[in-house]
Parts: structure tokens; C-alpha cells; sequence
């Protein structure tokens, strides 16, 4: 019993989920800039908010935007804004 709750244990710290969105969210044109806002939780300022991604990319109109969010023992956040 001990061997399936150890081997349990391994399968599921090894396991990860990975949600993928993207979205186009203005009809503005996709462009040709590109800002990306990361972080997981233990980061010091874990802001991955679109705004974020906009100001890191110096965009000021948004054309679509890719949110990601893959859990590998923790959940990592990354944002993808693109636009002029």
C-alpha cells in the first residue's frame, strides 16, 4: 500500500494542466508589437494583467491578446498583448 501511495504521490507532482486562451478583443488590427506580463505566485509584484503586457510592449491600441496558464506544482501566468 505504501509502494501505490508513493508511486501516486510521483504521477501526480510530475503532473501538469496548461489552459490556453486567445482573444481578440477590439477591432483594431493585430499589429506589429508585441508585450508580454508574466509571473507565478511566489513572484514580488505578480501583476500579468493586460494593461501590464500593453505598457511592457509600449502598445497603445490593443488588437488581441493570449492569456496562458500552465500548473506544474504551482500555476505560471503569462500574457501576450499584441498591437500598435
Amino acid at each position: 500500500m505504501k509502494k501505490l501511495t508513493l508511486l501516486a504521490a510521483v504521477i501526480f507532482s510530475l503532473s501538469s494542466c496548461v489552459v490556453y486562451e486567445s482573444h481578440t478583443v477590439t477591432g483594431n488590427p493585430i499589429g506589429t508589437k508585441k508585450g508580454i506580463a508574466k509571473g507565478h505566485i511566489f513572484s514580488k509584484n505578480l501583476d500579468f494583467t493586460m494593461s501590464t503586457a500593453a505598457k511592457k510592449g509600449k502598445i497603445d491600441k490593443i488588437g488581441s491578446v493570449d492569456t496562458k496558464v500552465t500548473v506544474f506544482l504551482i500555476p505560471f501566468y503569462k500574457t501576450v498583448v499584441t498591437g500598435e
